[in-house]
């Protein structure tokens, strides 16, 4: 009995379930490939011609498919809230790591929370927006002279 087709079926949903598990566009290709080489198991016995005509079909998917698949991948889209990253508010609040307080940015009051443990903001000390997360800004403090000290 001829384990060739058993051998291009497990290897075809192999690379289906790595493919269901990573969403790379990559290892599909392969499927095809094995899907192809599980095929040319009616016409020839083979394994050579089949581990062949797997790797041909595998590398042609892939140089014809994987541009296409690059474009239809979409850049994250920018919003109004990334213009802010890198911006500096001032302390309404006292803010740490564990408790969020509020700071203000151009004029709009915002949650805030210490990127780093132990860092305390407190009322008229300037921070820095690090991350935003939906309405929670995430801010390390300025180090001014005073601070330094």
């Amino acid at each position: 009995m001829n384990t060739a087709p058993f051998f291009w079926l497990i290897a075809a949903v192999g690379f289906l379930v790595l493919e269901g598990c990573t969403f790379n566009m990559t290892s599909i290709w392969f499927a095809i490939g094995a899907a192809a080489a599980l095929i040319s198991c009616l016409f020839t016995d083979l394994f050579r011609v089949q581990a062949l005509l797997f790797i041909v079909v595998s590398v042609l998917c892939l140089l014809a498919f994987r541009p296409l698949a690059a474009k239809l991948r979409k850049a994250p889209t920018a919003t109004n809230g990334d213009r802010n990253l890198g911006r500096e508010a001032a302390v309404l609040t006292t803010v740490t790591a564990e408790e969020p307080g509020r700071v203000r940015l151009d004029g709009v009051d915002w949650n805030a929370r210490c990127v780093t443990p132990g860092d305390i903001l407190n009322p008229g000390d300037h921070c820095r927006v690090t991350e935003i997360h939906s309405t929670l800004l995430l801010v390390e403090p300025i180090l001014t002279e005073s601070r330094k000290a």
